[in-house]
């Protein structure tokens, strides 16, 4: 499902459309020396990447989770995501569905999230290897 239809669903008591937050700097790409330069993918960021292409081609929707901002580097980021084929849906905010449900919050509602600070086998590797 696109950003595009996920907008256009009738929000009930049970609306449901599956969503990936993932972040930028560390997951998808890795740090430049100078920000808000964006750093070469290494073998890790790449797998994440495809990961996300795959999800959206499965209909998830894709919300880049970053702590970049307009004007502080998120322009750099859309670049980049663009430059290496990763599908984005939204940058930084919620579907419209989900602000209408649940009203607009900072916070990024997903089904799942991937990040380099998470605890498990993805973050660890992540850190280690990005």
């Amino acid at each position: 499902m696109s950003a595009r239809e996920a907008e256009k669903i009738i929000v009930t008591q049970k609306y449901f459309f599956k969503k990936l937050a993932v972040d930028f700097d560390r997951t998808l790409f890795s740090t430049a020396e100078e920000f808000p330069n964006v750093g070469k993918p290494k073998l890790i960021h790449r797998i994440v990447a495809a990961y996300v292409r795959r999800k959206s081609e499965q209909g998830w929707v894709i919300i880049l989770n970053t702590m970049r901002e307009k004007g502080k580097g998120l322009e750099k980021a859309i670049e980049a995501c663009e430059k290496w084929n990763i599908p984005i849906d939204y940058y930084n905010e919620n579907p419209q569905a989900d602000i209408d449900h649940w009203g607009d919050s900072r916070k990024i509602g997903a089904t799942r999230s991937i990040d380099d600070t998470q605890v498990g086998l993805i973050g660890w590797l992540l850190r280690t290897f990005g």
